[in-house]
């Protein structure tokens, strides 16, 4: 019963059976390798493309760069060629990412140099600061990439890997950073660049070993083993530094969450008081609130810091102003700040309001005569329940008009009757019509019939 189901497995996770033919693998890959011609154009437009998104903070337009841009060649090339010792293969990889990233770094510096848009927005911040998730999104998407490139019908592996390892938004950050003298910019961006590289062309490099490629032989076998071993030693020294930065993340994170919890709870509920600012620094592990409203005596501040420690903030520096006569200009940006996102998190809540309210009205649009709606069959029914008590009637049709809400008027529906007929009807005629759709529509909307003249001949 275990072998069959390890043989089942084997089955379900082979890589081998769909896989294309060696020669057009090693064709692909040497075609993304070269920047030449067309790979070079589009490069630049590429860069182009991210850096005015990066510039207007858009994250479409820095998807459309991320899928254009051919960076993932030479580095899938490098990692392709370390798997099938094909040294040659590797040289000519390194040497064309390494041009790729100069233009890069070139254009999009230039871009920013003339650019009247100068501050650093939240997507380009991203990029400057990268960790240990940034390691295994680039391993896991360059594994899923690998996967597909050696597929017979490659899918949209490829194209979501450029999207999920994002390698043009880091070097057009770093192109900000050379523009605008940031060289913490610079040095964040570059190094989440070779992180994404390095990972990249590691995950290349294990799943090329496992698939039934030919390898190049060596004269020397511990040649071919000096080349594989410098991709783990470049991949080891690439990670360890992330660790760290995503430890210093994670700390900050805690601390952040830790200290909002500890303002809410110990001053927000103080009753008469309340809490104009606050102002968290991981960093440096401070904490500053600004109150206003009811004082707060000694006893009840220093019980306060003394539950610094339940809240894991034994180290923090608490500093409590109270008045607004300590209001200075950083508690002033912060009121600013938090002014803003309220009016845009309102604003957010407005339009989806109205959308959801536009999607309404277009739902009742398309489907104007809907029983359930109306109160009234559908026209060809209702005709023929009309034409028994009005022989006269030829065509009739339903509709509905709605009226939209507004100020202390609700919203309203009236369902339009339309009636065409082969001569006038008398008047009698037409009430006690209009009396029997209101009763046939059961109240629910109110009833207006619209009677069309028969055609003069």
């Amino acid at each position: 019963m275990n072998v069959r189901f390890l043989v089942w497995l084997r089955q379900r996770f082979d890589l081998s059976h769909d896989m294309a033919d060696p020669a057009h693998i090693l064709a692909g890959v040497e075609e993304g390798i070269v920047f030449r011609g067309t790979n070079l154009w589009v490069l630049i437009f590429a860069i182009l493309v991210a850096s005015v998104g990066l510039n207007v903070n858009s994250t479409a337009v820095i998807i459309g760069a991320m899928l254009i841009s051919p960076l993932m060649g030479p580095i899938v090339g490098i990692g392709f060629g370390a798997a099938t010792a094909e040294v040659e293969l590797v040289r000519r990889g390194l040497k064309n990412l390494f041009i790729a990233a100069g233009i890069s770094l070139l254009v999009s510096a230039l871009y920013f140099r003339l650019t009247p848009l100068t501050d650093a927005g939240s997507e380009l911040l991203a990029r400057t600061q990268p960790t240990t998730w940034d390691v295994l999104i680039a391993l896991f998407g360059g594994a899923a990439g690998a996967v597909g490139l050696t597929r017979r019908s490659r899918g949209n592996a490829v194209p979501g890997v450029a999207i999920a390892t994002a390698l043009m938004p880091p070097l057009c950050t770093a192109g900000y950073g050379l523009a605008t003298s940031h060289w913490s910019y610079l040095l964040g961006a570059l190094y989440l660049f070779f992180i994404n590289s390095v990972f990249i062309s590691l995950a290349t490099f294990l799943v090329a070993r496992i698939l039934p490629l030919p390898h190049h032989t060596f004269v020397s076998r511990q040649r071919a083993r000096r080349v594989q071993l410098s991709i783990w030693a470049v991949a080891l020294l690439t990670g360890i530094p992330s660790v760290y930065l995503a430890s210093r993340i994670v700390q900050r994170t805690v601390f952040a969450h830790n200290a909002q919890q500890f303002v809410d709870e110990q001053f927000n509920q103080q009753p008469g008081t309340y809490v104009v600012t606050r102002r968290i620094e991981a960093d440096t592990r401070t904490i500053n609130v600004l109150l206003a409203g009811q004082r707060l005596t000694r006893a009840q501040l220093r019980e306060a810091r003394q539950q610094l420690v339940r809240y894991r903030l034994p180290q923090a520096q608490l500093t409590v102003r109270q008045g607004l006569a300590q209001l200075d200009s950083a508690d002033a940006q912060t009121m600013r700040n938090s002014l803003l996102e309220d009016v845009r998190s309102r604003n957010e809540q407005t339009l989806a309001g109205y959308d959801a309210r536009l999607a309404q009205l277009q739902q009742v649009l398309t489907q104007p005569d809907n029983p359930a709606l109306t109160g009234l069959p559908t026209a060809p029914v209702l005709l023929r329940e009309v034409q028994a008590e009005h022989p006269a009637v030829r065509q009739l049709g339903v509709s509905r008009v709605v009226r939209p809400a507004a100020d202390s008027l609700r919203a309203d529906t009236t369902v339009v009757v339309s009636v065409r007929t082969a001569q006038p009807l008398p008047a009698v005629e037409q009430q006690r019509l209009r009396q029997w759709l209101s009763v046939r529509a059961g109240s629910q909307h109110p009833v207006q019939l619209l009677l069309e003249a028969p055609p003069r001949r």
